[in-house]
């Protein structure tokens, strides 16, 4: 498999009060109270690219664009940049760096964690992402 390209969000997970996961699509997310990061987030587009770069895109409405421009936010195709971070693939693997650092009994962790490729899409967090076309 291919991920370099732009993925959506296709489902998310919500905590649920017993602290399971729940996974929702956007369209169910709307129905949900409290649940505004959680539109936000699926909203979001994944973009992989050739080069390792890995950018989380966020829809700017195109009267707001001027304002994030200023504020010093990247703007491309109408969408900001809001977090950028690498990936790789190794073996047939694919890994994200997930910024964490640490240890664990003395011994340094990698911040990269697997991408989970699935039969319809690949889970990313606590989303599963599909490519667009």
């Amino acid at each position: 498999m291919n991920i370099t390209g732009k993925w959506k969000v296709k489902k998310i997970g919500v905590l649920q009060p017993d602290f399971s996961l729940k996974m929702y699509t956007p369209q169910e997310l709307e129905t949900l109270e409290d649940a505004e990061e959680y539109i936000k987030m699926a909203s979001s587009i994944i973009e992989f690219l050739p080069d390792g770069t890995m950018n989380t895109l966020l829809p700017v409405p195109e009267e707001l664009v001027n304002q994030c421009l200023k504020e010093g936010m990247e703007i491309v195709d109408g969408f900001a940049i809001m977090d950028s971070t690498t990936w790789k693939e190794e073996n047939g693997e694919y890994f994200y760096d997930s910024k964490i650092e640490g240890e664990i009994f003395g011994e340094k962790v990698s911040p990269f964690e697997k991408l989970k490729i699935e039969d319809d899409g690949i889970l990313y967090s606590q989303m599963l992402l599909e490519k667009l076309e």
